[in-house]
């Protein structure tokens, strides 16, 4: 990745990994189309369902890793299948019982730098959440209330949080310029998960209607 010198020059870690995943990002969004694919509550229950299936799997597979607390990364703050969980017991759904991604379905993160990686896809998600949940709510609101702590992100805190991890993210690239590329790997990785999972999903719902 030769736009993050070892000097700390160029762009930054976090703005190469940004650009190189952006048509893998595009890709999903197209895929999920969200907001407009939620149209009711079974909708947002169903998106959920999905998300958890694939995060709660994932960011336990973070935690194989010691790395964390060195960049100022606390992973039980930044947990987004906790939040899930909570969102969907509020709904109603028997969380325990919901289907998991197994090893295979799950991107294959052999080293810390491959987890950062897969961290930036989950973190960068909060900014995008925090929009779609602004446009479900003005329509959904009454149906949805109570469960929105995903979307929400972190709060008010999601910004600084981001920029917080964009630091942590761009310091690492200039302490460990040969780590890059495996980061980028790790994003891309994580990605390519993200839309086998949705795609499973989308074709097991047209095979249910």
């Amino acid at each position: 990745m030769a736009d993050v010198a070892a000097d700390g020059s160029g762009d930054g870690l976090s703005a190469c990994v940004r650009t190189a995943t952006a048509p893998l990002h595009a890709r999903i969004e197209a895929l999920a189309g969200l907001p407009d694919a939620v149209r009711d509550r079974q909708d947002y229950r169903r998106l959920l369902e999905c998300l958890f299936g694939l995060y709660e799997p994932l960011e336990r597979s973070f935690q194989r890793f010691g790395d964390w607390e060195g960049l100022g990364l606390d992973l039980s703050e930044r947990n987004h299948a906790c939040r899930l969980s909570r969102d969907l017991a509020a709904l109603g759904t028997d969380v325990p019982g919901l289907p998991r991604a197994g090893p295979g379905r799950l991107p294959d993160l052999p080293a810390f730098p491959h987890a950062l990686g897969a961290f930036y896809v989950l973190e960068g998600s909060t900014l995008g959440g925090r929009i779609i949940l602004r446009a479900l709510d003005s329509r959904l609101g009454p149906q949805i209330a109570g469960a929105t702590r995903f979307l929400a992100g972190h709060g008010g805190a999601t910004g600084p949080m981001w920029i917080a991890f964009r630091t942590a993210l761009d310091g690492f690239g200039r302490v460990r310029p040969d780590a890059c590329d495996a980061v980028l790997s790790g994003a891309e990785r994580t990605y390519g998960a993200i839309l086998s999972w949705f795609a499973q999903d989308r074709a097991a719902g047209a095979v249910q209607s």
